[in-house]
């Protein structure tokens, strides 16, 4: 074998280690942080803005879905309120929510004063788009138990929706690395 064989094979043979090695390497376990379910946003003198990005639920007993997301504010101690924005995905139009709780077994919201942001047909459904405020600590005690339950009152009519597996698991991250620290 001449040199520049046998230095073409060395070439060779390290490239494919590092290849392999690289390929082959283990990332240990992490846990993840829930970063990836809300944002943040400074907002000078008032603090931090903080959106919880949209969790999901499903109607008990039906097919429709009910969407939730929050936006709320932190500066030094718990003092603001939350907005709670929620879309109701079904066959029907609903143009006007009366009451929403959000309930769980150690905890609760209640939301009588709720405004409609916009309705918009969607291939079979109408997406009802909904807008109220709740106390902030009142959210950060929801939070404690990601087993959620939501009940919408309307008319005569009331819809009651759970959270799947997937929210729960997002609520329960939210609360472990973001609503433990308020």
């Amino acid at each position: 074998m001449t040199i520049n064989n046998r230095r073409s094979t060395a070439v060779l043979f390290s490239l494919l280690t590092v290849f392999f090695s690289g390929c082959l390497s283990l990332k240990p376990g992490t846990q993840k942080s829930g970063k990836s379910y809300y944002e943040t946003f400074f907002v000078g003198e008032d603090g931090t803005q903080y959106y919880v990005k949209p969790l999901t639920f499903k109607e008990i007993d039906q097919k429709g879905e009910l969407i939730v997301d929050m936006t709320f504010r932190y500066k030094d101690e718990v003092k603001d309120s939350a907005s709670i924005n929620f879309s109701i995905l079904s066959p029907d139009i609903i143009k006007q929510v009366d009451s929403l709780i959000i309930s769980n077994d150690s905890s609760n919201i209640a939301a009588n004063s709720i405004k409609i942001m916009f309705n918009e047909k969607l291939k079979k459904n109408f997406k009802s788009r909904f807008s109220c405020k709740s106390e902030f600590k009142d959210l950060i005690e929801l939070m404690k138990d990601e087993n959620w339950r939501i009940s919408v009152f309307y008319g005569q009519n009331n819809r009651t929706y759970s959270s799947t597996k997937k929210t729960s698991k997002k609520i329960k991250r939210l609360n472990d690395n973001v609503f433990i620290v308020f």
